[in-house]
């Protein structure tokens, strides 16, 4: 996919999953902005939190465990690819779309209508089988990004701020994106590919 086209459509599904939750959740009112606590301590604990998701990505990519190892290489020849055109900005961009479209969606309005519904602990099992298999590219990313959801699902349950959730989302896509593209360009360049 062209580097123009993947911005496209991060613009139509992300942008398209923001405005359902916004939607979904009633749009701007009372409630909705009142989970948008937005503080330089709730900065800091999206920073720490997202350490966690962080280490857990270096852990894999490093593993010589065979599912994790698999794992490796399914970011290697599946979602690496798709990022390889995209530059800087490109890649703050589509990490802070993923974040707001995403956490609105799943952990904004799916998430709160699920625990209302089933209770709390269905209701993030739920919401995060969904998130995961909304990633599915393969049966191993998929459980992986709805492990991912979960921890995103638990921090927003306690903390009842998406604020922290979206700003843990995006800072961790931007991250791993700039890391496994950056790694496989100096993959390439080693190997003579660039």
């Amino acid at each position: 996919m062209n580097r123009k086209t993947l911005l496209l459509v991060t613009f139509l599904v992300e942008g398209g999953l923001f405005l359902m939750g916004l939607l979904l959740t009633g749009g701007w009112n009372a409630k909705l902005w009142s989970e948008f606590n937005i503080s330089w301590v709730s900065t800091v604990y999206a920073l720490l939190l997202c350490l966690p998701m962080l280490v857990m990505l270096f852990f894999a990519v490093r593993s010589k465990w065979a599912p994790l190892s698999y794992l490796k290489n399914e970011l290697h020849e599946k979602i690496t690819p798709i990022f390889a055109q995209c530059k800087f900005l490109d890649l703050v961009v589509i990490a802070l779309l993923a974040g707001l479209g995403e956490e609105l969606f799943f952990r904004g309005w799916l998430q709160r209508a699920l625990e209302n519904r089933f209770g709390i602990w269905v209701g993030i099992l739920i919401a995060s089988a969904i998130f995961g298999f909304g990633h599915y590219l393969s049966t191993t990313y998929a459980v992986y990004a709805g492990l991912t959801g979960l921890y995103l699902g638990m921090i927003y349950q306690v903390s009842g701020n998406l604020f922290i959730v979206i700003t843990i989302h995006a800072l961790y896509d931007f991250i791993a994106l700039m890391y496994l593209v950056g790694r496989d360009r100096k993959t390439e360049l080693h190997e003579g590919v660039i």
